[in-house]
């Protein structure tokens, strides 16, 4: 098997760009930030694979050295992009989930701080999917699982907490993360797909409730556990 010649990747800096070639105005974070929206709009637009750095700092306003001093390669700000939108969930769950209140609502917090993430960051989102469903070659690698199992855990949590506390019957909790879950990354996906109505705040408590307290007239689901 022949080795890849990395001089034919346009995503890999094969060298460090020195110091003195990056404008002194172009190594604060300003220009990072920069960057990393204009990574967001090209890649959204164009795939990870035919973007180009060109595109991406013209876009930005800088020099195609700023960008490997900040990132090092396309792929790495790619990576970057992928971590802090990462970290924004991250962040926004754990903020919701730790207020003071009842299981039930902090479960509810947790939803809408899925949702209003997830709003903030459709094209971001975007290029994620992308780079999960696409063929290798549609991205660098990086650990979707990762945050699938941050959010199933910070459920499992509650879920414990609830069936301690009498609040949730016992159940499985990896059972409840799942639907629950389920509910929350089904109804935020519409947002990705321009020609349906994406779902609002209210809708989602509303299909969370019905999660809550069963579609199920509790009769007739005896009678169906039992024929």
């Amino acid at each position: 098997m022949s080795t890849p010649d990395p001089s034919r990747d346009p995503a890999v800096a094969l060298d460090p760009i020195p110091a003195q070639e990056v404008p002194p105005a172009e190594k604060d974070i300003h220009t990072r930030n920069r960057l990393i929206r204009a990574g967001v709009k090209v890649f959204d637009r164009k795939g990870y694979a035919a973007a180009s750095v060109r595109e991406i700092v013209e876009l930005a306003g800088v020099s195609k050295p700023a960008l490997y001093y900040h990132f090092g390669s396309k792929e790495q700000l790619l990576r970057e992009i992928l971590n802090e939108a990462a970290r924004e969930f991250g962040n926004a769950i754990h903020q919701a989930t730790e207020r003071p209140g009842s299981v039930r609502e902090r479960l509810h917090a947790y939803a809408e701080a899925f949702l209003a993430a997830f709003s903030a960051n459709v094209p971001t989102i975007r290029v994620a999917h992308a780079c999960f469903t696409g063929p290798a070659e549609a991205g660098p690698t990086f650990d979707f699982a990762a945050f699938e199992q941050q959010a199933t855990q910070v459920i499992q949590r509650l879920v414990h907490e609830g069936i301690a506390s009498g609040e949730i019957r016992p159940a499985t909790a990896s059972d409840v993360a799942a639907a629950i879950n389920g509910v929350v990354e089904a109804l935020a996906a519409r947002q990705l797909h321009p020609g349906i109505e994406p779902t609002g705040p209210d809708d989602l408590h509303r299909v969370l409730e019905l999660v809550f307290e069963g579609v199920m007239n509790e009769r007739r689901a005896q009678g169906a556990q039992t024929s």
